[in-house]
């Protein structure tokens, strides 16, 4: 059932503005992530992530009756959606990436998440019953072309090394979970608020790791240095309460496999900011190799892309 709620279009331009700075923020999330595994087991990691997330999050949706009436409606229409946004948006794609990083580094990292376009044009296919025009799925070849010359000749850290992929085999289950949690929200951004359901399925993700609340858990937290919370304060409030919202926000009004054509700038970025911040050196194949990417990500956002719900 739709919710008879006001709707507030946003232009999808101002979506994709949206998106770009998304992965401003999740580029980044790498080197955060890193630096709280030293202190945190993934199992940890993700609960000292969630939890002040969920916490805002429910109280977000207690305070409005809008908001109760709403999760109400997605709880009892679509429990089984919302259990799987629940399950592999917080469990499985960071479980998966958190256990991967304990060998492989934050650039690598960041590289084996950009295969969640390729899955999630499969089961937008599959799944959402998707026949997308060829424009699109040439430029989800076209970014992963220019993404392989960015790694592969542009001198920027993102290679692997034989003893790390057994770690960069768990880590690409996290691109496959991130693939599965945006074809089920794109079931429900047609029907219900992407804040709703964003806050909703983060709320009830992060209930089985409550378990790991204990004394340990809070020693850690106690021993923090100012840079763990400011890592901690960037993955939980950026790249979760922020970045979920703005995730779905970007499938209630552009197609999936368009969205998650934006991952394809997770690289580019994180090299960028590596050599902005931390004076890393970059090539000229990185910035055609980041050319090509942009054209591609171009080609996936054209004319068939849908205003509102598209597929």
């Amino acid at each position: 059932m739709e919710h008879n709620y006001p709707k507030k279009e946003i232009s999808p331009a101002l979506v994709k503005i949206l998106l770009v700075l998304l992965f401003v923020i999740w580029s980044n999330s790498f080197t955060a992530i890193r630096h709280l595994r030293e202190v945190f087991t993934p199992h940890r990691l993700i609960l000292a992530r969630f939890l002040p997330a969920a916490l805002i999050c429910t109280l977000y949706l207690l305070a409005r009756r809008s908001g109760r009436e709403e999760c109400r409606r997605i709880l009892t229409g679509h429990p089984w959606r919302i259990a799987v946004m629940s399950i592999f948006g917080v469990a499985g794609y960071n479980f998966f990436l958190y256990t991967g990083q304990t060998e492989i580094k934050p650039g690598a990292a960041a590289l084996i998440t950009t295969l969640s376009p390729i899955f999630t044009l499969i089961l937008s296919v599959v799944y959402l019953r998707v026949k997308p025009p060829l424009r699109r799925v040439l430029g989800v070849v076209i970014a992963f072309i220019g993404l392989v010359a960015v790694i592969k000749w542009g001198r920027i850290g993102l290679s692997l090394e034989l003893s790390e992929f057994r770690y960069a085999g768990l880590a690409t289950l996290a691109p496959v979970s991130w693939a599965i949690y945006t074809v089920t929200g794109k079931k429900l951004t047609g029907k219900y608020r992407p804040v709703t359901i964003s806050y909703l399925s983060l709320s009830i993700g992060t209930i089985p790791f409550l378990i790991l609340l204990d004394r340990e858990f809070i020693g850690i937290l106690a021993s923090f240095s100012p840079t763990h919370w400011l890592a901690l304060a960037h993955l939980s409030l950026l790249c979760t309460v922020a970045g979920y919202l703005i995730w779905n926000t970007g499938l209630k009004y552009l197609p999936a496999t368009s969205v998650a054509s934006f991952i394809y700038l997770n690289p580019p970025f994180a090299a960028f900011f590596g050599w902005a911040l931390w004076g890393e050196d970059i090539s000229i194949f990185f910035l055609a190799g980041s050319a090509v990417i942009l054209f591609g990500l171009y080609l996936t956002q054209g004319k068939n892309n849908c205003p509102r719900g598209g597929k």
